[in-house]
């Protein structure tokens, strides 16, 4: 991108503080933002309010060791997490609630976005499952539980034109974002 993405501008603030602000917003308890290349220039420019912030040292091997230090960052009083990309802008605090509830009352371990009838994060994960994040490698993140264990995710549809959530990770995402988004 040629520059941090969770710097970009998008409705007059960094993309990752827009994110963080509806993650706060939201009922989680606590939240933690994984950081890895760039995190103290982040950190000095991206308001991150109540959220607590946990830099990856080895976040150059990929989305897996991010994964794998946020997990590590709680306590053992939790017992589930919801994995969120920080590059997904149209992700609320409802939303969030929404798939928070769904996967208490499905009584399943996980629930996640569905699009098409394909899973997608933000990702809601009882305790259960963390021994699965545990064991990715690489640039591999919750897509690859959740898909690998569709039978025990409980898909929250989602009715629009799109096939996935909109996420930044090109400039060409960037440039599609509908002027009145930025």
């Amino acid at each position: 991108m040629g520059s941090p993405k969770q710097l970009l501008q998008v409705r007059g603030k960094p993309l990752l503080e827009l994110v963080v602000g509806q993650v706060t917003a939201s009922k989680l308890d606590d939240v933690v933002v994984v950081l890895g290349a760039a995190a103290d220039e982040i950190q000095g420019r991206v308001d991150l309010g109540r959220a607590r912030v946990v830099v990856n040292p080895d976040h150059s091997s990929g989305m897996a060791s991010s994964l794998k230090a946020g997990v590590a960052s709680l306590g053992g009083d939790v017992d589930r997490v919801v994995v969120i990309l920080g590059d997904q802008p149209d992700v609320d605090a409802a939303l969030l609630d929404e798939l928070l509830d769904l996967q208490a009352s499905s009584r399943l371990p996980a629930a996640a976005l569905s699009f098409n009838g394909l899973l997608h994060p933000p990702v809601v994960l009882a305790r259960e499952m963390w021994a699965d994040l545990m064991t990715l490698e690489g640039d591999v993140g919750c897509r690859a539980v959740i898909r690998g264990r569709p039978e025990q995710v409980a898909g929250l549809p989602v009715e629009t034109d799109l096939t996935h959530p909109i996420d930044i990770d090109t400039p060409a995402d960037y440039e599609s974002l509908n002027p009145s988004r930025l």
